[in-house]
């Protein structure tokens, strides 16, 4: 059987000081068929001049000159359009593959008909080459085959790219559309495109992964993971990242999903805490709010409606839940109460009740009245329900409604309410007698 052509793909800006060694990397292979095919982004120091040697010198090498530069993810895009190779390997101008890394990783990809990505592990090299010790722990122990869906929910839930860099793996040119490096749903990502891609193709197969070190991917000062604009657009990629993904068959079980997010915050939150002053904390901060929006959304009742989160989240249905303290989201109440004393008040607390308990907030409303005014007030209750739908509602009579608060209730308050305040409890507040939520402290 003929070996298949691999592209060895090299994106590259002012690569020289790294580059030798680089290209010299992937002419190395002992799997021989391949091209390496290089782009240069318009560089400004001697990276012309390696790229010129190395062409002359080996018939594999081909280079594609931009100008203007494309920055790197279009220069990546480029260097896709042109590969020729039934399969793709990236391999970054600064990072170094072992001379077996490819026949291993084609041996791994065509193992099965269903593996759709192969990825080894891979060592991190500071600016001299030299091993950092630590800083790249083994994902699995055993070579072989892992399940696609399990493996990208491990990524999301953690959000943490454990399958690794563009160097460390291996895929099938067919199987990647070049847009899907650098869009999410008509959007760009900023940071976090491996992930993005390494999970399209997990959701379409399994992957092949090998505890060898194939690979070394190196750190120093002059990388763009430091910039903060990077980071801070990291940080937003991944709540858009696990939502996509989740529509996509991942993170079926929501408690996955819960940690998912759980995590984007922390995450969110560790960025804001390095770039308190940066221009780029609003990409933070919208990060912040996609995730939390989403763990309210998975409270409310009927609230997903299959559009992206960044949509959803800024829709007047998906704000709804902020006008409301977010403890009242914690979990389904079985009563809410409120303490109406005219005729308006009971029309503004029943029509509040029907918006928390189709929201999914509490399931029976206790209209707790002086003793002296139940009479008066059962025709002012059959006229607001009249109103609407059939809803469950009890008229308590009580000189004390706090008494009926607890842990399982729900407070429904009218503005200039106190008589829930000793509670302490979780209040869905009425704003005027339209029957409107807002946000009230407890």
């Amino acid at each position: 059987m003929t070996d298949p052509l691999v592209s060895v793909l090299v994106p590259t800006y002012n690569g020289e000081r790294f580059l030798v060694r680089t290209l010299q990397s992937a002419l190395d292979q002992t799997h021989r068929r391949i091209e390496v095919l290089v782009g240069d982004d318009s560089s400004g120091d001697g990276t012309a001049d390696v790229l010129d040697r190395f062409s002359r010198a080996d018939g594999r090498v081909r280079v594609l000159r931009n100008a203007p530069a494309l920055g790197a993810w279009g220069n990546s895009l480029r260097l896709l359009g042109e590969a020729r190779g039934e399969y793709v390997k990236f391999l970054y101008h600064d990072d170094l593959l072992d001379p077996g890394c490819v026949a291993a990783l084609v041996a791994g990809i065509r193992s099965a008909a269903d593996v759709t990505l192969a990825f080894s592990h891979r060592q991190v090299i500071d600016a001299d080459g030299e091993v950092v010790r630590g800083a790249s722990p083994h994902v699995l122990t055993n070579e072989g085959l892992v399940d696609g869906r399990r493996l990208g929910d491990t990524v999301l839930q953690f959000c943490r790219n454990v399958i690794g860099e563009p160097t460390t793996c291996l895929f099938r040119r067919a199987d990647v559309d070049p847009r899907d490096l650098v869009l999410l749903e008509g959007r760009p990502l900023v940071a976090n495109e491996d992930v993005a891609l390494w999970l399209r193709l997990l959701r379409r197969g399994r992957a092949y992964y090998t505890p060898r070190t194939l690979s070394s991917f190196r750190r120093h000062g002059r990388q763009q993971t430091a910039n903060p604009r990077v980071l801070a657009g990291g940080a937003l990629d991944w709540p858009r990242i696990i939502d996509w993904a989740r529509r996509e068959g991942f993170l079926t079980d929501a408690h996955e999903e819960r940690q998912a997010h759980v995590s984007a915050l922390a995450m969110a939150a560790g960025t804001l805490a390095a770039l308190p002053d940066s221009p780029y904390t609003g990409e933070v901060l919208e990060a912040v709010f996609l995730s939390t929006s989403r763990l309210v959304e998975l409270r409310v009742a009927g609230a997903e409606d299959g559009r992206p989160l960044s949509v959803r989240a800024h829709s007047a249905a998906g704000l709804t839940p902020f006008t409301q303290q977010l403890d009242v989201w914690s979990r389904p109440r079985e009563w809410a109460v409120a303490a109406p004393v005219a005729e308006s008040e009971v029309a503004a607390s029943i029509a509040a009740f029907r918006q928390a308990r189709d929201l999914g907030a509490a399931r029976r409303l206790a209209l707790a009245v002086q003793p002296d005014s139940v009479e008066a007030l059962v025709p002012s209750v059959e006229r607001a329900l009249a109103t609407g739908p059939d809803i469950d509602v009890h008229l308590v009579p009580s000189d004390e409604p706090a008494a009926l608060l607890d842990q399982d209730t729900l407070a429904l308050t009218l503005p200039g309410n106190t008589w829930h305040l000793p509670a302490g409890l979780p209040a869905w507040r009425v704003d005027g007698h339209s029957g409107v939520g807002g946000a009230e402290a407890p």
